[in-house]
């Protein structure tokens, strides 16, 4: 074994990346452990060699010309113009007349005032390129745009996105210098020549967006992700280009020279930044987006049948395996009806296999909530025309060329490897689940009960219906609230005849407000995230299985958020009830290493620090907060029997972001009384190692703010020898520095690894990007 002090060395002095890139590099190392980094084999139903420029604009006559042409003066000349007037009431459709009446590849099309992400939307459903881009009507492509962009992708066939360099010019159009846009990129300092960063590793980390205005990206990226997101006006881009960053490959161009130019004037979105919010509505997509990368890593739950061909069975087994291998949910190895599976957080996709044809113009009789995808296994021609029920089409063929359907994005694609079809499905459901996700966001359902109360439970039967119990016996108006059972693991058959009983006994006269919702997925945030999906009440309150609340418990939860109406989390008091008798090795100041918490003031007040956060089996929060957060992250919490945590603090600090409150209410109260089994010294030490590794992981996932120098931890590690090595004090205290001592050593150990991977990304970045203008990821 290591000895502490070589585990506790700070090693090297040299540079490494941020925390920041860090902390996408692991989400990008952990994606693609489950996931083909590489989709160059996937096929689209595209024009090749054909690049479609999508133009919105909205109002813009006054540049429109300039922005135009300087599409038409590309060397590159295999391109599709599509222009998408959005409703402009100045001279914008008399300019485009002129165009139309011209012999140049430009299509305009016109619909009612919609906003930016709905115009780009439109023009892509119609864009039939191999490679796509978009720009915007005040802007100017250089002569050689397009054609240095299409040479990189095709230097580069894994690459999914490239962008490049570009100049910033004023309202005349001449080079805008010495200006304090994109200050710390101009090359040199008061130029208008703009040097991007190189590495995009903190792109979806910190809110910046330096992709730029000069793109390019391939026909499989519109296909998988699917539309602009018509929510986030002003960051539409930003966000589809973290979208590409997690799920794709994009990089900067591998030459320096800028190839496109900015305008920047009075009118422009940029600079309307603050009228239009643009800056602040970043906190909320970048939260969405931390929310996004979870979600992209959570399983799907597969429904997969064929038609009894042999090329139809091999081809759904092997899609089966993949799922199996994947940590995925196939419903056929489950005794859960797909229809019965709670609504957001888990996206369902219905895969038929067959080698008929004629099987695309059917109706599949799948789940009408499943995202439907039908696979071709056989040699046959493809049909050009397919059922709009069908989402998408994919052919296995390796041979065939995939037509085009008539549906937007509906296929058909083409591709021979099933890690690549099976990440390709995983992609195009989840973006469509996600985009579902934001609809619920900014458009909620409205609460029909003050709180909805949800109780996740794994295995424990018995205790479950103590804690049911006890809040049907609340003073809180009956008719003002529900309970939710989330049974956490669908083979346990008996919560549902738990629940049945209690129906009968505690809600006599209204038995549907005790309800119950699977979740296939292990974990207490998915059980908690299934029990937030199906909640109807403003606040969702959570109790553990194994506690028991106060008669006034949600009384003085309502009354916290009452009185503080900007709370978005409430937390309360737990009481610890051990069994009796104790074990006697059982200490006063123990208590907390099994969830006791008696807060150390008696009024309801607000918290600042993510110390004083609530956690454990008495938490609620606002059902929009949680909805606004995208759940608890997954990645975080209890999962069956382990020692997981941190699922609350991870919560609360991503709500305050959000803007709202964390209040603690020591009279909302609750009874923790977990089972006899869980007192063993086992139970001690893993509840203070799992305690230590979860609050560093807290704080490089950058949850928890600021992350301690190496040294910070050795002194914590110090303190604990030198309280453990105190002979006065009683032996039950000196073991428990002991065991806080050793979970240090492997804190810092683990810091001192994160180092050195932080060190060797750096010099894989710094070499790969050598000669080049562009920047590497900044140091921290």
């Amino acid at each position: 074994m290591r000895r502490i002090s070589d585990a506790l060395s700070d090693g090297s002095t040299a540079p490494a990346i941020s925390w920041q890139a860090y902390a996408f590099h692991r989400f990008k190392r952990s994606f693609q452990a489950r996931y083909t980094a590489r989709l160059d084999a996937l096929r689209c139903p595209a024009v090749p060699g054909l690049v479609s420029i999508v133009l919105p604009v909205y109002n813009g006559a006054e540049y429109l010309h300039e922005s135009i042409d300087s599409v038409l003066r590309q060397t590159y000349t295999h391109f599709e113009l599509i222009v998408v007037d959005d409703g402009s009431t100045d001279r914008t459709p008399t300019i485009l007349d002129e165009y139309t009446r011209r012999d140049v590849p430009v299509r305009i099309v016109h619909q009612p005032h919609q906003g930016l992400p709905r115009a780009l939307s439109h023009g892509f459903r119609l864009a039939r390129g191999e490679f796509l881009t978009w720009t915007s009507d005040d802007n100017r492509l250089r002569s050689n745009c397009l054609e240095k962009l299409v040479d990189c992708l095709r230097r580069h066939p894994d690459w999914d996105m490239v962008h490049a360099n570009m100049d910033i010019i004023g309202d005349d159009g001449q080079p805008l210098r010495n200006s304090s846009w994109y200050g710390g990129y101009q090359t040199p300092p008061g130029s208008e020549h703009i040097a991007l960063p190189a590495d995009p590793a903190v792109l979806n980390i910190v809110a910046n967006n330096t992709i730029g205005a000069a793109f390019l990206y391939r026909s499989r990226v519109d296909f998988l992700l699917g539309d602009y997101s018509p929510f986030r006006l002003g960051t539409e881009d930003y966000d589809y280009w973290m979208r590409v960053n997690a799920l794709f490959t994009l990089r900067h161009v591998d030459f320096p020279e800028p190839i496109y130019e900015y305008r920047f004037h009075s009118t422009s979105l940029t600079t309307r930044d603050e009228e239009l919010g643009i800056t602040r509505s970043r906190d909320g997509l970048m939260v969405f987006e931390d929310a996004r990368r979870d979600f992209y890593q959570t399983p799907l739950g597969w429904i997969i049948g064929d038609d009894g061909s042999p090329a139809a069975r091999a081809w759904a087994g092997r899609v089966r395996d993949w799922a199996a291998a994947a940590g995925h949910i196939l419903f056929d190895q489950m005794p859960l009806d797909p229809e019965e599976a709670y609504r957001l957080w888990f996206p369902l996709v219905a895969l038929r296999v067959t080698v008929d044809p004629m099987e695309a113009a059917a109706v599949p009789a799948l789940p009408e909530r499943a995202y439907k995808v039908l696979v071709m296994a056989g040699e046959a021609a493809l049909p050009t025309e397919a059922a709009p029920a069908w989402n998408m089409c994919i052919a296995t063929s390796p041979n065939m060329s995939p037509p085009r359907l008539s549906s937007p994005r509906q296929g058909w694609l083409a591709v021979s490897q099933v890690a690549v079809l099976c990440t390709a499905i995983d992609i195009r459901v989840k973006s469509a689940h996600l985009a579902c996700i934001e609809a619920e966001i900014a458009d909620p359902p409205t609460p029909v009960l003050k709180i909805s109360v949800v109780i996740s439970t794994y295995r424990r039967g018995a205790q479950l219906a103590d804690a049911v119990r006890s809040v049907a016996r609340q003073t809180f108006r009956t008719t003002d609230y529900e309970v939710i059972v989330v049974n956490n693991d669908p083979s346990d058959t008996s919560i549902s005849h738990v629940v049945d009983a209690l129906r009968r006994s505690e809600f006599p006269d209204r038995p549907e407000q005790l309800r119950l919702v699977t979740c296939p997925s292990k974990g207490l945030s998915f059980a908690r995230n299934a029990g937030t999906s199906e909640a109807r009440g403003r606040v969702v309150s959570f109790l553990d299985d194994d506690a028991v609340a106060f008669t006034g418990w949600l009384e003085e939860v309502w009354r916290a958020f009452d009185v503080f109406p900007q709370a978005g989390v409430v937390g309360g008091t737990i009481v610890l009830d051990p069994p009796a008798p104790s074990p006697k090795w059982l200490r006063p100041g123990w208590e907390y290493l099994w969830g006791h918490m008696m807060l150390p003031f008696t009024k309801t007040k607000q918290v600042q620090e993510w110390w004083e956060f609530p956690w454990g089996g008495n938490w609620s929060a606002t059902r929009q907060a949680l909805l606004a957060i995208g759940g608890f992250r997954s990645n975080y919490g209890r999962r069956g029997t382990d020692f997981g945590g941190g699922e609350e603090v991870v919560a609360a600090t991503l709500i305050q972001r959000l803007g709202h409150a964390i209040v603690v209410a020591p009279c909302a109260r609750i009874c923790h009384a977990p089972s006899p089994d869980r007192y063993t010294l086992d139970h001690v030490w893993r509840t203070i190692w799992t305690g230590q590794l979860t609050e560093y992981r807290e704080r490089i996932d950058l949850y928890v703010p600021d992350i301690p120098p190496l040294e910070s931890w050795t002194q914590r590690r110090r303190e604990r020898i030198k309280s453990m090595l105190a002979l006065k004090s009683p032996f039950y205290k000196r073991l428990e520095h002991g065991m806080y001592a050793w979970a240090l050593t492997h804190v810092a150990a683990r810091l001192r690894e994160d180092w050195r991977e932080r060190q060797r990304l750096y010099a894989l970045s710094a070499s790969a990007h050598t000669g080049d203008e562009a920047t590497v990821t900044p140091l921290e």
